[in-house]
Protein backbone atom coordinates (compact mmCIF):
# COMPACT_ATOMS: atom_id res chain seq x y z
CA UNK A 1 0.00 0.00 0.00
CA UNK A 2 1.16 3.37 -1.28
CA UNK A 3 1.09 6.43 0.94
CA UNK A 4 1.46 8.52 -2.27
CA UNK A 5 -1.14 11.40 -2.63
CA UNK A 6 -3.44 11.80 -6.01
CA UNK A 7 -5.05 14.92 -6.93
CA UNK A 8 -8.39 14.13 -9.16
CA UNK A 9 -9.38 17.22 -10.85
CA UNK A 10 -13.73 17.55 -9.44
CA UNK A 11 -15.15 17.76 -13.36
CA UNK A 12 -18.33 19.69 -12.96
CA UNK A 13 -21.35 19.56 -15.47
CA UNK A 14 -22.29 23.19 -16.52
CA UNK A 15 -25.88 23.23 -17.73
CA UNK A 16 -26.28 24.74 -21.27
CA UNK A 17 -29.40 26.05 -21.38
CA UNK A 18 -32.00 27.78 -18.79
CA UNK A 19 -34.79 25.46 -17.59
CA UNK A 20 -37.88 26.09 -18.95
CA UNK A 21 -40.06 26.97 -16.02
CA UNK A 22 -37.76 30.18 -15.60
CA UNK A 23 -37.68 31.26 -19.47
CA UNK A 24 -40.91 32.99 -19.08
CA UNK A 25 -39.13 36.58 -19.11
CA UNK A 26 -35.72 37.98 -19.21
CA UNK A 27 -36.03 38.94 -15.49
CA UNK A 28 -37.03 35.90 -14.71
CA UNK A 29 -34.21 34.25 -16.67
CA UNK A 30 -31.42 36.68 -15.31
CA UNK A 31 -32.82 35.53 -11.73
CA UNK A 32 -31.90 32.13 -12.00
CA UNK A 33 -28.68 33.01 -13.67
CA UNK A 34 -27.70 35.11 -10.39
CA UNK A 35 -27.78 31.68 -8.60
CA UNK A 36 -25.56 29.88 -11.14
CA UNK A 37 -21.63 29.50 -10.82
CA UNK A 38 -19.53 31.26 -13.57
CA UNK A 39 -19.35 28.04 -15.75
CA UNK A 40 -22.95 27.89 -16.04
CA UNK A 41 -23.54 31.66 -17.53
CA UNK A 42 -20.49 31.20 -19.69
CA UNK A 43 -21.61 27.38 -21.14
CA UNK A 44 -25.09 29.07 -21.59
CA UNK A 45 -23.39 32.12 -23.56
CA UNK A 46 -21.66 29.87 -25.44
CA UNK A 47 -24.37 27.16 -26.36
CA UNK A 48 -27.73 28.23 -26.10
CA UNK A 49 -29.76 29.62 -29.72
CA UNK A 50 -32.14 31.05 -27.58
CA UNK A 51 -31.54 34.83 -27.43
CA UNK A 52 -33.08 35.82 -24.69
CA UNK A 53 -31.15 33.09 -22.50
CA UNK A 54 -28.19 34.72 -24.25
CA UNK A 55 -28.94 37.96 -23.71
CA UNK A 56 -29.16 37.20 -19.89
CA UNK A 57 -26.13 35.58 -19.29
CA UNK A 58 -24.33 38.18 -21.83
CA UNK A 59 -25.56 40.84 -18.85
CA UNK A 60 -23.73 38.47 -16.31
CA UNK A 61 -20.58 38.27 -18.41
CA UNK A 62 -20.07 41.91 -18.80
CA UNK A 63 -20.38 43.14 -15.28
CA UNK A 64 -18.18 40.41 -14.25
CA UNK A 65 -15.16 40.40 -16.68
CA UNK A 66 -15.23 43.85 -16.83
CA UNK A 67 -16.07 44.97 -13.26
CA UNK A 68 -18.92 47.44 -14.66
CA UNK A 69 -20.51 48.68 -11.44
CA UNK A 70 -23.47 49.63 -14.48
CA UNK A 71 -24.24 46.68 -15.00
CA UNK A 72 -23.89 45.28 -11.30
CA UNK A 73 -26.39 47.42 -10.13
CA UNK A 74 -28.37 47.19 -13.25
CA UNK A 75 -29.16 43.30 -12.34
CA UNK A 76 -29.53 44.21 -9.00
CA UNK A 77 -32.30 46.76 -9.93
CA UNK A 78 -33.93 44.29 -11.82
CA UNK A 79 -33.97 41.64 -8.93
CA UNK A 80 -35.23 43.76 -6.51
CA UNK A 81 -38.24 45.00 -8.24
CA UNK A 82 -40.51 43.54 -10.66
CA UNK A 83 -40.23 43.87 -14.32
CA UNK A 84 -38.75 47.32 -15.35
CA UNK A 85 -38.21 48.92 -18.75
CA UNK A 86 -34.68 49.86 -19.16
CA UNK A 87 -35.57 53.42 -20.18
CA UNK A 88 -37.11 53.59 -16.89
CA UNK A 89 -33.87 52.31 -14.83
CA UNK A 90 -32.19 54.99 -16.75
CA UNK A 91 -34.26 57.97 -15.49
CA UNK A 92 -34.26 56.35 -12.30
CA UNK A 93 -30.46 56.87 -11.51
CA UNK A 94 -29.69 59.77 -13.14
CA UNK A 95 -32.48 61.13 -10.83
CA UNK A 96 -30.43 59.94 -8.34
CA UNK A 97 -27.18 61.65 -9.69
Amino acid sequence: MTTEIVHVPKRYNFRGAVPEEHRVSLDTRIRWLFHQRFGTIQKIYQETDDLLDRTAAQMFITAIWHHDLDSVMLIYNRLEGGPIMDEELVQRQTLRV
